[in-house]
């Protein structure tokens, strides 16, 4: 797979393009996450993508970045 094919290298690119505030881990732990899940019977990916970025949101919320 070459870079500019991988999702996560293109959704990497575009958080630096676009300038968002998000950290990297996080993206790549969502990416992850719905990587592992997307075909799961169960469809509970939002609750898990929730706990996932819960932590990190919180600690913005303290004036730490996400």
């Amino acid at each position: 797979m070459t870079p500019k094919s991988d999702p996560l290298s293109v959704l990497l690119s575009l958080k630096q393009e676009l300038e968002f505030d998000i950290d990297d881990q996080l993206i790549e732990a969502c990416y992850i996450l719905q990587q592992d899940h997307q075909y799961d019977k169960e469809r509970d990916l939002i609750k898990k993508m929730e706990a996932l970025i819960e932590e990190p949101v919180t600690q913005n919320q303290d004036g730490a970045h996400i």
